[in-house]
Formats: C-alpha cells, structure tokens, sequence
C-alpha cells in the first residue's frame, strides 16, 4: 500500500487486512500511506525499514497497529544497516526523542524520576529468527527500548 493510492482501493485493502477471517497476513505500506486516518488492528509487528529525520513520522506510522481495537500484543523493529549513515541519522533521531521527553515527559512529582515504561514482551518470532543458524548472522545486535538505553551508541 504506497500513499498514492486510490482512497476507496486504500480503505478495502485495510479492511481485508483487518477482517480476522480475511487470508492476508502482512502488509507492506509505506510511511505516507500510513499517515493519519488510518487502523492497522490486524498487525502484529510494524517493521521499519528507512530512518526519517523526525521521530514523529515514525510514531505516526507505529501508531496505526496501536488502537481501539487492537487485541494482539505489537512489536516494533527498525531494521538499520551496520556502518551506515542510517546509523548515524537514528542516533540523532533518538536524541532528539530523548531531548523531546526531558522536555515534555511527565516526572513523579514526588521524587522527580520520570516515569518507566513496562517491559519487553516476549517475541518468539525474533527469538527464532535470531537463534536460526540461517538468520543468526544476520543480526550484529538487537536493542530492546533503544529510546531508554544507551545501546544506540553502539549502532556503528
């Protein structure tokens, strides 16, 4: 699905995509044709594939899987290649993020910390990928909330 597409073939690919009893299982979509308006209660991951220089269009795109509705547990992936500017430009992307909650983050009036989001679910999907003598290699490093890690350092 790519955002030029006509809005009635748009709006019958997410409701067959959406329909539980439907055959489709993945969507591909990009970023514009996941900007507002839109639900994507059918999925269950959402894999990035390019960095955008604004965190928010990233959040926007995510943020389809996430709503009324949804009943599945969704992951996040960003897929980013080792050495690369895309490294670099996901660096500051999550700067930028981390600078933005500094800013705009609810603290704990009490003691001042912000707020900790809740753990990682379990994804057995990545842990077959990863443990899979075919993919293994694939992988240099697979960052659980990168937002709240210093693990981004390490994209290089």
């Amino acid at each position: 699905m790519h955002g030029s597409l006509d809005l009635r073939e748009r709006q019958r690919l997410i409701g067959e995509f959406n329909n539980r009893q439907s055959q489709a299982r993945v969507m591909l979509a990009s970023t514009k044709a996941c900007s507002e308006g839109i639900s994507l209660v059918g999925a269950s991951r959402v894999v990035l594939l390019d960095v955008v220089w604004n965190p928010s269009v990233e959040r926007q795109a995510i943020s389809r899987a996430f709503r009324i509705g949804q009943e599945k547990v969704v992951y996040t992936y960003h897929l980013i290649t080792k050495g690369t500017t895309e490294c670099d430009k996901y660096r500051n992307q999550m700067e930028k993020e981390r600078l933005s909650k500094l800013v705009f983050s609810p603290t704990d009036k009490e003691n001042g910390e912000r707020r900790k989001s809740s753990g990682v679910a379990e994804d057995r999907i990545l842990d077959e990928m990863t443990s899979s003598q075919n993919f293994m290699d694939l992988f240099d490093q697979i960052l659980y909330q990168p937002k709240d890690s210093d693990a981004v350092e390490n994209c290089d």
